[in-house]
């Protein structure tokens, strides 16, 4: 069983801790893609609150999460189709 790591930082004004299975490099750098989404998030709307923008920022990270979803989903596709036709193909070859 892996251990959980503790990473602290702060985003806005909270100071935040977050429970992870992942290393504090990876952490740094989650961290790091966070605040320069909040901060392109924040110049586009300057008088929005610090909430306003999270949720704008996780609504944003759940829209790119589920388009490369689908798009996983879609490659995923073409390649069992691409296998059952070079099967297919291998299949008839062996038949003749």
């Amino acid at each position: 069983m892996s251990s959980l790591n503790r990473y602290k930082f702060t985003f806005g004004n909270k100071a935040l801790t977050l429970t992870t299975n992942h290393d504090n490099l990876f952490m740094e750098e989650v961290e790091r893609v966070a605040k320069e989404k909040y901060e392109a998030i924040k110049e586009q709307m300057p008088v929005a609150d610090d909430e306003t923008l999270a949720i704008l920022l996780a609504i944003n990270s759940l829209s790119t999460q589920l388009s490369r979803e689908i798009e996983f989903d879609d490659k995923e596709k073409e390649l069992e189709d691409f296998r059952r036709k070079a099967l297919d193909g291998l299949v008839g070859k062996s038949s003749n």
